[in-house]
């Protein structure tokens, strides 16, 4: 049996917003929400009568439709094909006879355009729970209900997304991760905070990613011919699209906020306590199993469900936490397209403003000059007069271009070519390279730390401070593999806090010749937990 989505939508769900009223559709849609949202059982006359403020000032936009589907045809007054007719015409139009039938039928005292608007209200609403978006319910004292349908619903957020222009709130994805796993819920709901905190991580993730793509998109629109054509419509896309939809929405957002960096190291503490802490594992484990073998409809042992829900909670965690350390290369792609955008902006509106202040608007003036010849091929005297007041100088005559037309041939003294050079310049220049090669050496790289800690005897155990620090070089060593290991992902060993079992503080300090350092533990990526 086929599953997806549409075999839970109605087959003509999105049908609507594929007739010439779709603009229509949508944006009653958008007012029908609004309504549901601050309402709770929206009548039906209520809805038509909303329908109606929003339709009867663009009736001269409305459109025949022609719909493939049967519809309802209960109080339908008129349409231009039969009822057995599958293919209908939706008409929008009355005439006059119409309209005053339209009044006789209605029962109305009011104008005959009052009859016409509510019944092109009726029919636009008709047809929005025929192709299920909505639904009509009739109550006990008959009173008609206009409900939205079980799988409509997250069309109507999308909707009120978009209209609303997509503001994104960085802030509050960090906060929600925060105050899911470091509040005192998690003790006794731990399944569902993980849950929860993971949801709102990957929420931040796609919303960085999405404001990458975006600016991305609105770069190449701005190379486009029909915008880079003129500088109206580079300033025009610049102020009137990029500056709203995505610095003020987005950028200035992510960039004002400080929330990811004040709370990441309490999540990243949170989460290793989490994952050392056996009995909360095994407790969490339990109550996520219990939830999962309700959904779930093939019949497991008891013992490896909970193993997998065990397993499941500790990915999620560490799903958590690697989500985390890829915000600040997403924040860093970002900018470098932020930069990128303003940066050919600025030169393409310069480039028509001030023509002379850049090689490629000098050379466009040449162009222009060579393009404005008269008839008999010679360029007129003007043309010329103007090319010569707007490039004063650096161009020169020549009769053709070759690879070296741009290369400055200037004599040199006789026999400097054919004298070795001297002793004590060559000397200087090998003492010069022999530091550089120092340096490069006593340069401590990532692979570097990786190998000394290998040497350490980190392939074959967890290293603590006590055991790799003893001396002022191995100091400086283990306060790069501190750096590394929270920074960076190619790192090869992931940085662990101790737990004190007395005090049960996380990321105490331990001395060790004579250097006060944090209590963590330093274990290899490639191997398991104990």
């Amino acid at each position: 049996m086929l599953s997806g989505i549409f075999s839970i939508l109605p087959e003509n769900f999105f049908s609507p917003l594929a007739t010439p009223n779709r603009q229509h559709y949508a944006a009653l849609l958008v007012l029908y929400y609004r309504l549901f949202q601050e309402n709770y059982g929206l009548e039906r006359e209520l809805v038509v009568r909303e329908f109606m403020n929003y339709l009867s000032p663009r009736h001269d936009t409305l459109h025949t439709e022609e719909i493939d589907d049967s519809i309802n045809q209960e109080n339908e007054t008129f349409i231009s094909n039969s009822e057995n007719n599958s293919n209908i015409n939706l008409e929008f139009n009355f005439d006059a006879e119409q309209e005053a039938t339209l009044k006789k039928k209605s029962g109305s005292s009011d104008n005959s355009s009052f009859a016409v608007n509510r019944e092109i209200a009726n029919r636009f609403l008709r047809r929005l729970v025929n192709t299920g978006w909505l639904s009509e319910e009739t109550l006990a004292d008959f009173t008609r209900v206009i409900n939205i349908t079980a799988w409509g619903k997250p069309f109507f957020e999308a909707f009120i997304r978009v209209e609303e222009g997509l503001k994104t709130e960085y802030e509050s994805h960090v906060v929600n991760v925060y105050s899911s796993l470091c509040g005192e819920t998690v003790k006794e709901n731990g399944h569902f905070m993980v849950l929860k905190a993971r949801e709102e991580a990957r929420s931040l993730i796609d919303s960085l990613k999405v404001l990458s793509q975006s600016i991305k998109g609105y770069y190449d629109k701005l190379n486009a011919e029909t915008i880079r054509s003129e500088a109206a419509s580079v300033l025009h896309e610049h102020y009137n699209f990029y500056v709203g939809d995505v610095l003020d929405r987005a950028y200035k957002r992510l960039k004002t906020s400080d929330n990811v960096s004040r709370y990441r190291q309490s999540i990243y503490k949170k989460i290793t306590k989490l994952l050392h802490d056996n009995e909360w594992l095994n407790a969490s484990a339990g109550k996520y199993m219990r939830i999962l073998s309700e959904h779930s409809s093939t019949e497991q042992n008891s013992a490896e469900l909970r193993k997998e829900c065990r397993n499941k909670l500790q990915s999620m965690l560490e799903e958590i936490r690697n989500d985390l350390k890829s915000v600040d290369p997403l924040e860093d792609e970002i900018d470098k397209r932020n930069a990128d955008y303003s940066r050919s902006s600025t030169e393409k509106i310069r480039a028509y403003i001030e023509p002379d202040s850049t090689i490629a608007g000098k050379i466009g003036i040449i162009i222009k000059a060579l393009y404005s010849k008269n008839k008999s091929g010679s360029t007129s005297k003007d043309a010329c007069e103007e090319l010569r007041c707007r490039i004063g100088h650096g161009l020169f005559r020549i009769q053709f271009i070759s690879p070296t037309s741009l290369a400055l041939h200037r004599p040199r003294e006789e026999g400097d070519f054919v004298n070795p050079p001297n002793k004590a310049d060559t000397e200087a220049l090998d003492e010069v390279e022999n530091a550089f090669m120092d340096r490069m050496a006593k340069r401590l790289s990532i692979k570097k730390i990786g190998a000394w800690l290998d040497r350490q005897g980190g392939t074959s155990r967890i290293l603590f401070p006590k055991e790799i620090i003893k001396d002022e070089d191995s100091y400086i060593r283990f306060i790069y593999s501190l750096l590394y290991g929270d920074s960076r992902n190619d790192f090869s060993y992931s940085i662990e806090e101790t737990e004190n079992a007395d005090t049960e503080q996380i990321n105490a300090e331990v001395k060790t010749a004579n250097y006060i350092v944090p209590d963590i533990r330093l274990r290899r990526k490639n191997e398991s937990r104990s």
